[in-house]
């Protein structure tokens, strides 16, 4: 020991070294990083509805014998409160994918009952997947499960294919993970199979679970006679007349004398089997309509009973005028329907058939048209004190109007549409560095969608951001739908949505339907039918293009008849391709080339499914306001019967216009004067 330290008292030389171990210990300790611990859970789709469940709704039975190197494994989702399932079964436990066919014993695989299997070294029963609903068994056909086994964590991923007992078909797929999948074990011999091929008849499923007396039911299960007479179907105890058997398959009349229980069967002399709850749908009533007057395009509500909340099973007509195969039943539920007025509809009897039922009438007067808008009126010039784009983009609440240019640096509002202020400093974005994409207004609240996000303004002066997506603040939008306070935006895969003006969202990954980059989104009138383009394939090749339709506000879409359109250019500054009135929608596209100069506007009555050319005239924009529709260039084509008809309004004249927007006041075009840079707003009265 060094001479200085000898001179210390033992004690503190102890302490000293103490100290020094101790603190070169804390500097040779490594922190190391807190695992993630896994825990099991359920996400996915199962005919149209999402999966996502946690731990508490997973069950799971790990099956193993001594001596047996092939083990299985089946996990129970319940997917809700109604008690519906989703079982899998699979019997070969091991990393790899497993295709999925056609249950022995059930009837897509009926067997036979003379032929039993060996039992070898794995399960005698196949891998299988089983949908319970509403005591409906559906067995997956087809498909596959590919299985991820890490120590005692399984992961399990899965598309696979279901049919019914009407012969419909619907799928499947997502993935689930179940941490300590063994730690309930049982040895093989337990496995049960819940379809052993034997000779006794079953019920798997029935299609539909409701209906009214008269309608045809579908029963599908295995051991059926061919012969009807041999084939006992009763509805909660009354006897059903049969229209057609085979071995797996019965069709039934719904008794006129039956009630609500359980569809039973024998077949010979076999013992009873008991199937799902049939439900009797009793006759639909109209209690009231509101209005009992109103004008062409205006929706009205009908009150009842027993209707359906299927829209197309509700048949509505206007003295006798049907209005169901244009889509103007907007929403149903069992007690309300909301309907709107046809063009074609006339003073009478308002008609309604529930379910193909008995046909309902009630009185309604239908009003006249309100007159069409001015062709002989003046412009006059509102002599703005600044300059502004060729094309604009606008929207009005009650007497104010909200203006921009995509790419430009300003934002106009004004409150009567004679005084107009630029507000883009009030943005709460970078204005340097901000493009505005779009404006959408729902009642009297404003919306912008910006390459650096979303505001909304109540007065069109004061903005407030909105931020759909919470890891992304500044994410950018190409397009935006806002109706009855429903906010919708989407950014390549992902769609966004609030239910209350943007103060809180949700969102979920879009099933694209083949897309491959979905932005700019628009819908019709009633925000029924969402439509949206592939930006990615919106290129400058001329080919025609494809129009995406969505009926779940941008969940899932669709293509809607590949290549009827064409090139859309708003990516180029013309951003106003679309407008909807209650019975039609308007698209401005250029049919076969990249070409501004090419651009017309079309009309669909479908739904998007067919267009038409409304004029061969030149348009850089289509805009609807209500009954009204307007595009031009150098002359404005006016529509006050959603397009139906149009007159030709004059315009200034040697100018062109590059924007339109309608207020309770005035119509307002923006122009350009032909051959320089001068804009100019004109108004004339409605």
């Amino acid at each position: 020991m060094k001479t200085h330290l000898k001179a210390l008292p033992k004690v503190v030389v102890l302490m000293l070294l103490l100290i020094t171990a101790t603190i070169s210990c804390k500097k040779d300790k490594k922190v190391e990083p807190t695992p993630v611990t896994p825990t099991s859970s359920m996400t996915g789709t199962i005919d149209g509805k999402a999966i996502k469940l946690d731990a508490n709704a997973l069950t799971s039975t790990y099956y193993s014998s001594a001596g047996d190197d092939s083990k299985a494994l089946e996990t129970t989702a319940t997917l809700n409160a109604d008690g519906d399932k989703l079982k899998f079964f699979i019997n070969d436990l091991k990393n790899g994918i497993t295709n999925i066919t056609k249950k022995s014993g059930t009837s897509l695989n009926p067997g036979s009952h003379t032929i039993r299997l060996n039992a070898d070294t794995q399960s005698p029963v196949q891998s299988y997947v089983t949908y319970y609903s509403a005591s409906n068994a559906y067995f997956a056909y087809s498909g596959t499960i590919e299985v991820l086994i890490t120590e005692t964590t399984i992961t399990v991923k899965w598309s696979i294919n279901f049919k019914d007992a009407a012969g419909r078909e619907f799928n499947s797929a997502g993935s689930f993970t179940f941490v300590n999948f063994i730690a309930t074990t049982k040895p093989k011999s337990e496995v049960k199979d819940p379809t052993p091929v034997a000779a006794t008849p079953t019920i798997e499923n029935i299609s539909p679970t409701s209906g009214k007396s008269g309608d045809t039911v579908s029963i599908t299960g295995v051991n059926y006679s061919t012969v009807l007479a041999e084939n006992d179907v009763k509805f909660n105890g009354t006897t059903a007349t049969l229209k057609s058997a085979t071995a797996t398959r019965i069709v039934a009349y719904v008794p006129q004398t039956g009630t609500t229980g359980a569809i039973t069967l024998k077949v010979k002399n076999s013992d009873l089997t008991t199937g799902p709850v049939f439900t009797y749908v009793q006759p639909a009533t109209i209690t009231s309509i509101t209005p009992q007057q109103a004008h062409v395009g205006d929706t009205v509500t009908v009150k009842g009973t027993n209707f359906s909340t299927v829209i197309a099973e509700n048949e509505a007509g206007f003295n006798a005028t049907p209005v169901r195969l244009a889509g103007t039943v907007i929403s149903a539920t069992a007690t309300e329907l909301k309907v709107i007025v046809p063009q074609t509809a006339l003073t009478g009897a308002f008609t309604l058939r529930v379910r193909g039922g008995a046909t309902l009438t009630w009185d309604f007067v239908v009003l006249p048209t309100p007159p069409p808008p001015t062709t002989g009126g003046t412009w006059q010039d509102v002599n703005v004190p600044f300059n502004f784009s060729e094309m604009n983009m606008a929207v009005s609440a009650g007497k104010s109007v909200l203006f921009a240019n995509k790419g430009q640096k300003y934002l106009y509002y004004s409150a009567d549409g004679a005084t107009y202020k630029n507000v883009i400093d009030s943005l709460p974005f970078d204005r340097v560095n901000v493009i505005i994409n779009r404006l959408a207004v729902d009642n009297t609240t404003y919306y912008v969608a910006t390459n650096l996000g979303l505001a909304k303004s109540t007065d069109g002066q004061h903005w407030v951001k909105l931020t759909p997506s919470a890891n992304l603040a500044n994410q950018g939008f190409n397009g935006i739908v806002a109706r009855r306070n429903t906010v919708v935006v989407m950014n390549g895969s992902t769609v966004f949505w609030s239910n209350n003006q943007g103060d809180t969202w949700n969102n979920q990954t879009m099933d694209k339907g083949g897309a491959i980059y979905l932005d700019y989104i628009f819908s019709d009138s009633s925000g029924k039918y969402f439509y949206s383009i592939d930006v990615n394939r919106d290129s400058g090749d001329g080919v025609t293009k494809t129009l995406y339709v969505s009926t779940d506000q941008g969940k899932t879409w669709s293509a809607q008849n590949a290549g009827v359109t064409g090139r859309y250019l708003f990516s180029g500054g013309y951003p106003e391709l679309y407008g909807s009135t209650n019975s039609a929608q308007f698209l401005l596209y250029s049919p076969t080339t990249s070409s501004i100069f090419d651009m017309r506007v079309f009309r669909s009555t479908d739904q998007g499914r067919t267009w038409t050319k409304v004029s061969d005239d030149q348009t850089y924009f289509v805009k609807v306001s209500g009954t009204t529709v307007a595009f031009g260039d150098t002359k404005l084509h006016l529509s006050n019967d959603e397009g139906a008809t149009f007159k030709i309004v004059d315009i200034p004249a040697g100018f062109s216009i590059g924007g339109y927007v309608k207020t309770d006041d005035y119509q307002y075009i923006f122009c350009t004067k032909n051959g320089t840079t001068t804009h100019k707003i004109f108004r004339m009265a409605n």
